[in-house]
């Protein structure tokens, strides 16, 4: 089963690549490039550590993409990371860790891997697009969202994201089959096939998306992984507030487990350039107890658990006090665990395509036999040139 996807994988991008030579001596060509080079320090400290370990990363993104008037899309991009500090020091096999990707394409590579340095390369876009007035295909790694809440997104099936990882602004792509139709200008058909290399890990499902009442809606149904998923979602207003929402049951087909994944928000932008948002998760899977604060935040989580609580509630606001410097903090609780994060942010444009970030993300918990209390915090700046 895994060699036949795998075979058809390939014969659809080489059927794709016979389409664009064909097309490519009849159309003019464009080749686009850009990315970005950024160096981020952390700080990371507790009243449970002795020290203030000290993480260094440089983060390179390179993006290509090459068309043609005919409709045609080739993009490929990539990441170059340099870690160094004391989590390379003390993590056993850190470069494996980082170099991970769910997908089938090999398209990671693990330079350096030791002690001292870890470097790695990974392309996280790799793909071929046809599109006309009334059709879209994409074949290869690429992100599928489709998520309307701003925060939680229980319709993502393919590429959720993990929300306290704010360093990977593009967000993690999958190897997979999209195809899209288009009957008028506010409604859509949508099909995508996730390939993992392992059916009990596929994905797969279809979407229709149309406008009624002012309103986007979408429904969907497939399969995610090994679980039938069928769910809803909307985005609106309510008078002058946004108003968005999305909801997927969950089918577990080898056995008689069921779950729902719902999340809704509401959020305002006053006059003065202040933003407001407020939204909420209730994950099923979840739990309304006390759990252990070392449970790993960097894991990526999927649609049908999101949050490990049950009910999770998240309030932001920003402003930008001038065009080159703006502010937001956020926070994060989540009942039943008694979690609560905090999320400032500064950011400042030193000078063009040149900017100045710091970031933190500050833990409290109620402990076992423990009173509520921090646990533990991460402090970092960043600097970052886009070209």
């Amino acid at each position: 089963m895994k060699f036949a996807k795998n075979l058809v994988f390939t014969i659809l991008l080489l059927i794709s690549g016979v389409h664009y030579a064909q097309e490519s001596g009849k159309s003019r060509e464009n080749l686009s490039f850009n990315g970005y080079i950024k160096f981020m320090e952390t700080i990371t400290f507790s009243d449970f550590t002795n020290g203030n370990p000290v993480d260094n990363l440089v983060h390179n993104r390179m993006n290509f993409s090459y068309f043609t008037e005919g409709g045609s899309t080739w993009v490929a991009q990539f990441r170059n990371r340099i870690f160094f500090g004391e989590s390379v020091r003390s993590i056993p096999n850190y470069g494996d860790f980082v170099n991970e990707y769910n997908g089938i394409l090999p398209l990671e590579w693990l330079w350096v891997n030791n002690d001292d340095l870890v470097f790695s390369t990974i392309v996280d876009r790799l793909y071929y697009d046809y599109a006309n007035e009334k059709f879209q295909i994409r074949m290869g790694r690429q992100r599928i969202n489709w998520g309307i809440n701003t925060t939680w997104n229980p319709n993502d099936l393919f590429n959720n994201y993990n929300i306290y990882d704010f360093d990977y602004e593009e967000r993690e792509g999958g190897d997979a089959i999209r195809m899209q139709f288009f009957p008028d200008y506010l409604s859509s058909f949508d099909f995508a096939y996730k390939f993992t290399g392992n059916w009990a890990t596929d994905v797969t499902a279809l979407k229709y998306r149309f406008n009624k009442w002012n309103y986007d809606f979408q429904m969907l149904g497939g399969k995610f992984e090994e679980q039938i998923a069928l769910g809803t979602g909307w985005a609106g207003n309510i008078g002058t507030l946004g108003f968005k929402g999305e909801l997927t049951f969950f089918d577990d087909y080898t056995s008689t487990d069921t779950s729902l994944s719902a999340s809704t928000s509401l959020d305002y932008a006053f006059v003065n350039g202040f933003y407001f948002l407020g939204t909420y998760l209730y994950n099923s899977n979840g739990t309304n107890e006390l759990i252990n604060p070392n449970l790993s935040i960097s894991e990526v989580p999927n649609a049908a658990n999101l949050m490990p609580a049950t009910h999770n509630v998240m309030f932001n606001g920003s402003y930008p006090f001038s065009p080159i410097i703006s502010a937001s903090i956020a926070t994060l609780y989540s009942f039943g665990v008694h979690s609560l994060t905090l999320f400032p942010t500064l950011n400042l444009g030193l000078a063009t395509n040149f900017d100045l970030d710091l970031f933190g993300q500050l833990f409290w918990q109620e402990l076992p036999q423990q009173e509520f209390d921090n646990i533990g915090n991460g402090v970092y700046w960043r600097l970052k040139w886009s070209f």
